[in-house]
């Protein structure tokens, strides 16, 4: 048996808090666990492993310090640019406090940026898929051994930075551990459904079909979808409802995608009698496409989408390769309305093929095709093919979209931030939407009321010496 590690698993603490949204972008309306730490801990039986969740739970750095000192490796989630900053700060900290704990990262962002993680301080990086990855370092840490050569794996070295061979993704995903839910406080997590219970968040899949030009899931998973079974999947869930859970946050990236196994999901929870409440990202032609898969998932407990929609524009939508019509959005609203699933819509503008007539277009009509329009500023994300194109075009600001736009935007289409701003202040402003939280349904009660109280919390939490210049945090620990 191999020696057991104290490990310490760190969702970045919040130490720049931005304003209006946090540092996920999830955060205004839920507060849910990463699945990645669950399921790492899942791989590592025998260590001793802690989590501290600095999304979720209110820490000091005194906290950090305490917890990093105790520990002889430290993994990170470095899930995106949105978060970049604060995970550069938290591994700013430790390194200065503790620089010879072996620091580890892993998730999108760092799989794409692995290299500038190691500069940054990282001593590796676990790209992809990392169960098997991390299972095979720690192992070597706890041994003693030079982990070096490992497939998957990005490290610092006497001679520099080396970069691995890629590590084959598991085959079948049901041959992946159960996670370990027992990591997790339950209480610190919450999704805003009217039923009681604890929240938490449970995989049924891993990547997408899709060839969308925006998105980094083809980067992350190699362009393959794999999905657990049925059977696989109601084990888990079994699972978690005798623990009192009842609020679920499905992970995938592309959910529905499989209504054949999904059916056989959704009968399998109503067979159980299993009373539960769930949300997921589905695309919209998984809703159009198939309304009567979608009954039976709001029999099962179905009660809010977040919902791909983009743009309203046909043309742009083509561009993109989203493989849906513009057109479908309100077909879209309408299955899901007459299902009682509440409807967030994923909207994108500013992408540099997207007409200031289009970009109008879907600032007008984003309201009445869902419940909650969530509209972004386009962002080229290294690892896609649009971030290949606005490299090629000097289209990127300095930072090379390391950080999030919010704080550096692209600058062919930095005029729409105003656009932007005044759209959600007139928006959530506007009494419509006032009397979903006193008045709606119970999902609209449940959704805008917690949105509302976590945009007053974060208003409060703001780090308004640093908006303009956040980065200035980072090189400030570091000195």
């Amino acid at each position: 048996m191999l020696p057991a590690m104290k490990l310490l698993c760190l969702q970045p603490l919040r130490i720049y808090k931005r304003w209006p949204m946090p540092e996920d972008f999830t955060g205004l309306v839920s507060s849910m666990p990463t699945l990645a730490f669950p399921q790492l801990a899942g791989a590592l039986p025998g260590h001793e492993i802690r989590l501290m969740d600095g999304l979720a739970g209110e820490y000091a750095l005194s906290d950090l310090s305490r917890n990093a000192g105790w520990a002889e490796a430290v993994l990170i989630n470095a899930h995106s640019s949105v978060g970049a900053l604060n995970v550069e700060a938290n591994l700013a900290h430790i390194r200065k406090q503790f620089p010879g704990t072996p620091v580890i990262l892993g998730g999108p962002h760092a799989t794409v940026y692995d290299l500038e993680w190691i500069e940054k301080g990282a001593d590796y990086v676990v790209r992809n898929e990392g169960e098997r990855t991390i299972s095979a370092l720690i192992g070597a840490l706890s041994r003693g051994d030079l982990p070096d050569d490992l497939a998957g794996l990005t490290c610092r070295t006497a001679r520099g930075p080396r970069r691995n061979p890629d590590r084959e993704l598991v085959a079948d995903i049901d041959d992946l551990p159960m996670p370990d839910w027992g990591l997790l406080d339950p209480a610190l997590y919450h999704f805003p459904f009217p039923l009681a219970g604890y929240s938490t968040t449970i995989e049924t899949s891993r990547g997408c079909e899709g060839r969308c030009s925006f998105c980094t899931t083809r980067a992350m998973w190699s362009g393959r979808h794999r999905f657990k079974s049925a059977q696989r999947v109601l084990e888990e869930f079994e699972i978690l409802h005798k623990h009192g859970y009842r609020r679920f946050w499905i992970a995938d990236d592309n959910f529905g995608a499989n209504p054949e196994r999904d059916v056989a999901i959704y009968e399998g929870l109503l067979r159980r009698n299993m009373t539960i409440n769930f949300g997921a990202m589905i695309r919209a032609d998984s809703i159009y496409g198939h309304p009567e898969v979608i009954s039976l998932a709001a029999r099962a407990g179905f009660r809010m989408a977040f919902v791909g929609m983009e743009s309203r524009s046909q043309r742009l939508l083509g561009r993109v390769g989203k493989g849906i019509a513009g057109t479908s959005h309100d077909r879209v609203f309408d299955i899901l309305r007459r299902n009682g699933v509440f409807a967030a819509g994923f909207f994108v503008v500013g992408h540099p093929d997207e007409t200031d007539a289009e970009a109008e277009d879907t600032f007008t009509a984003a309201t009445r095709v869902c419940d909650y329009p969530i509209i972004s500023i386009f962002e080229p994300r290294k690892g896609t093919e649009d971030f290949d194109r606005c490299a090629a075009s000097s289209d990127l600001p300095s930072s090379d979209m390391f950080y999030h736009n919010t704080v550096d935007f692209i600058p062919s289409r930095r005029s729409l931030l105003a656009r932007y701003r005044r759209f959600f202040a007139r928006y959530l402003t506007h009494p419509r939407q006032l009397a979903k939280a006193a008045a709606g349904n119970p999902v609209q009660r449940a959704f805008f009321r917690h949105l509302y109280a976590n945009m007053a919390r974060s208003t409060l939490a703001v780090t308004p010496q640093r908006l303009a210049h956040p980065w200035r945090m980072v090189r400030d620990m570091k000195e």
